[in-house]
């Protein structure tokens, strides 16, 4: 029963359901279902009909016995839609992941995914007040039930910024301030214990990802700065300059 105790953990809260109540649904003590949860004990296998048909899956669905092909499934969703919202393609990768997700609900991964879709198609003002309440719900539903802190991460990002296009200013205060520092953050640390090839690979990468966001530091600042001329035309040859040396020096990237 690899990885039972996560796996009834993770059933029992998307339904919003006590241990105590469960408990009572199977005619069990709560200090079982504890115990069933924190990988201490598993459940009599003349109980395992009964908790699949609570959770309206299957026995194998239950024991995880599909597990690695639904690993399998919802990785291809995720990068073909990913690969497809990176280009401004949307309206195709949110039916794709609302489909992925009665299939798999409460799966945190196909549910960053929306979002970042969601957020992505609502550059469009009208699509932004019609995809409000979606991506406040899908936030919510992360935040309630996902333990993986990436993805949390990433649903703080995304609704920070659409609190920001929403007006929502005293909202989005609030979420940066739950945000991890960039100078406490995994990719500003990670360099000191890696070595060798690992180590120059990862400073390749990250000299990469510094000069892309230098640029995009220094569109912003002229779009939204009101200098003469030629101040912009020095920070536009800036930019360029910039932008070369990082597709000569890191084409990789």
């Amino acid at each position: 029963m690899l990885e039972f105790d996560r796996r009834i953990k993770n059933l029992r809260k998307s339904r919003g359901i006590t241990q105590e109540q469960l408990a009572g649904y199977l005619d069990v003590s709560p200090q079982a279902v504890s115990r069933w949860e924190t990988g201490t004990s598993c459940p009599d296998i003349a109980l395992l009909p009964q908790i699949a048909a609570l959770f309206e899956i299957t026995t194998d669905e239950l024991l995880g016995v599909n597990e690695t092909e639904k690993r399998r499934e919802i990785n291809a969703v995720v990068r073909e839609t990913s690969a497809l919202i990176d280009k401004n393609i949307t309206d195709e990768p949110i039916r794709t992941l609302r489909a992925a997700l009665t299939k798999y609900p409460n799966n945190d991964r196909l549910l960053c995914t929306l979002m970042y879709a969601l957020y992505a198609a609502s550059e469009d003002e009208d699509f932004c007040k019609a995809h409000d309440a979606e991506i406040l719900a899908i936030a919510d539903r992360i935040f309630d039930y996902s333990t993986d802190e990436d993805c949390r991460n990433e649903a703080r990002r995304l609704l920070f910024r659409h609190c920001c296009d929403t007006g929502r200013t005293a909202e989005a205060m609030r979420i940066a301030g739950e945000m991890p520092d960039i100078e406490t953050c995994v990719q500003r640390n990670i360099y000191w214990v890696l070595t060798g090839e690992d180590r120059l690979s990862y400073l390749r990468e990250r000299i990469s990802d510094d000069l892309r966001a230098l640029t995009w530091d220094i569109w912003a600042y002229e779009t939204h700065a009101d200098l003469p001329p030629e101040e912009k035309q020095k920070l536009e040859k800036l930019y360029q300059t910039i932008d070369r040396m990082v597709k000569e020096t890191f084409p990789e990237a």
